[in-house]
């Protein structure tokens, strides 16, 4: 490898046969800082916070109950003041919004999310979540996968523990947030730790928020949301406590599905006994989550869920704790805190979106792959990544200092699929922004060329 200098910019040249494959997290990149942060996630701890939400009877979203230990509104107190009690560095409060009769909700109402900020040094976040309002039908229906018929949307107060829809989720959020804020760190990104209301009437409180942060422009670099992630028994009888599945939305060079494979990166090297599953769709077939009200606004957000569900437990009074194996939603909380970590202590991802596209050009020979990216503050070097683009995971990689720019001889920018992460100066990896062509317009036939009329 050869290193030319230009007046402009820092280029790195590198022949094709030189090019090496991608390799894993070596032991030097594995922080110990987060591996203290993963030991410190209690299983304990997932059980008392859960014990105490499965015991409001309901936590549907409109249980306004008179009783100060029934409902909606003790549940959110508890939740709120148990993430207070975290740690000082926590800001945590209601984000509430007046919802008019619509759908799945019969009546007006004040519905809250409970919000919990962990600042950063920048204002770029990162969200961890989890609903936790629950549902139950009047009749268990197994055959409809945990939704469908049987429900009476009038109904507020049929008995729904929500252990695991989505109990296990919001714990797990609860979780992370206390090992975040009290690790001490000074992460660049602020962390934002979301317990979600509405969900089962429509991801109605995702909705509302993600539609502020679209609004109020703010900067959300990933969603990792979890939604029934505790049972490792499935309900044909096959247990797995020792796999984990990641949904993330289509293409497969989303943002998403880059945080999807950000999250398997990491969250392997951290945990290498517990397998990450990508599944290349938004969510289960024919259901969704709170991630997806995200998505839908451009945001990166994939959603953690077991790999073995329950259906005949979910939206039911039949799921309780005895649904839920602690210790594998403890592996499942490492997992969100290893990628959650490793992204906040990270630079920013490069931009690669330089004015008329992607920067991607075929170099001074035009049989090269010339690649150029803006820098990142704080970032020390840059981790450049390729695929055939029939593959859908980077298949060779290149790592460069300080520079904005590498010349690939005699890659083809037609038959590769490119990104580049920023890495910081101890050794983190932001997300990978790709080299991606943006959709063509589309044209209506009826206005092109001659004739045609009006």
């Amino acid at each position: 490898m050869r290193l030319v200098a230009s007046l402009s910019l820092a280029t790195v040249v590198i022949t094709a046969a030189a090019t090496p494959a991608v390799r894993p997290l070596d032991a030097q990149m594995i922080d110990p800082r987060i591996e203290a942060m993963l030991e410190d996630v209690s299983a304990a701890r997932l059980h008392e916070y859960l014990s105490t939400l499965t015991g409001f009877r309901t936590r549907h979203s409109l249980s306004f109950s008179d009783q100060p230990d029934v409902g909606v509104v003790p549940a959110r107190s508890y939740i709120m003041e148990t993430l207070r009690g975290f740690s000082d560095r926590l800001q945590v409060d209601l984000d509430c919004y007046t919802v008019e009769p619509q759908g799945r909700i019969p009546v007006e109402a004040e519905l809250c999310n409970v919000v919990a900020i962990l600042p950063g040094g920048s204002a770029r976040r990162i969200y961890v979540s989890g609903h936790y309002d629950t549902v139950a039908r009047l009749t268990a229906d197994p055959s409809q996968g945990g939704g469908g018929g049987g429900f009476d949307w009038e109904r507020f107060d049929n008995p729904a523990p929500g252990a695991n829809d989505d109990g296990s989720g919001t714990v797990l959020t609860m979780e992370a947030a206390r090992v975040l804020a009290q690790s001490g760190l000074a992460f660049d990104a602020t962390l934002v730790f979301v317990a979600f209301v509405a969900e089962e009437e429509g991801l109605v409180g995702a909705s509302l928020h993600a539609a502020r942060a679209e609004r109020e422009s703010w900067v959300i670099d990933a969603v990792f949301n979890n939604d029934i992630i505790g049972n490792s028994l499935g309900g044909n009888g096959i247990l797995d406590s020792r796999t984990l599945r990641v949904f993330s939305e289509d293409p497969m060079d989303s943002p998403s599905r880059h945080l999807a494979r950000f999250i398997q990166r990491h969250g392997s090297a951290y945990l290498p006994d517990h397998q990450i599953r990508l599944v290349a769709r938004e969510d289960r077939f024919g259901r969704g989550g709170d991630h997806t009200a995200f998505n839908r606004r451009g945001f990166a957000g994939v959603r953690f869920s077991e790999s073995r569900e329950n259906y005949s437990r979910q939206h039911t009074a039949a799921d309780t704790l005895g649904g839920v194996d602690f210790d594998y939603l403890a592996r499942n909380t490492r997992v969100n805190v290893a990628g959650v970590a490793t992204m906040a202590l990270a630079p920013a991802a490069p931009r690669v979106d330089l004015g008329a596209g992607p920067a991607l050009g075929r170099g001074e020979s035009g049989y090269d792959a010339d690649v150029r990216w803006a820098r990142s503050t704080g970032a020390v070097g840059y981790r450049v990544v390729w695929r055939d683009a029939w593959t859908p995971d980077w298949e060779h990689e290149v790592r460069v200092g300080d520079v904005d720019r590498l010349v690939l001889q005699d890659v083809s920018i037609d038959d590769y699929v490119f990104g580049v992460a920023a890495i910081g100066p101890g050794g983190h990896e932001s997300l990978v922004s790709a080299y991606v062509r943006p959709p063509r317009p589309r044209t209506d036939v009826r206005e092109v060329g001659s004739g045609g009329g009006r």
